[in-house]
């Protein structure tokens, strides 16, 4: 009987408070306030999904866990805690491209 991987380890979201404020989040632009408000304020931060390695040695997932370790993508899937949608959506908004380097 095969086993059913465990559940996904919980990731806590949380808002940021501005207290209305942006101007201080944004590099300077009104227009950034203006696309942050209209555009990116309206997207969804996707929830990451985890990787259980303890998991994968019990069911002997050996190349897989080999395989992502080769590619150093262990700890980065590992990674769990707090995520702040909103500064992830500021920090987006906050990203520039002159030509094609990103400022």
């Amino acid at each position: 009987m095969a086993s059913t991987p465990p559940s996904s380890k919980r990731i806590n979201t949380r808002a940021v408070r501005s207290g209305g404020k942006l101007e201080g989040w944004f590099s300077g632009e009104s227009e950034l306030i203006v696309k942050y408000l209209h555009e990116t304020s309206r997207k969804i931060v996707n929830t990451p999904k985890l990787v259980s390695f303890t998991w994968m040695k019990q069911q002997n997932h050996i190349m897989v866990k080999s395989l992502l370790k080769e590619q150093r993508l262990k700890s980065f899937l590992e990674i769990f805690g707090t995520i702040y949608p909103d500064l992830v959506k500021v920090f987006y908004t906050n990203l520039q491209f002159n030509g094609d380097t990103l400022m």
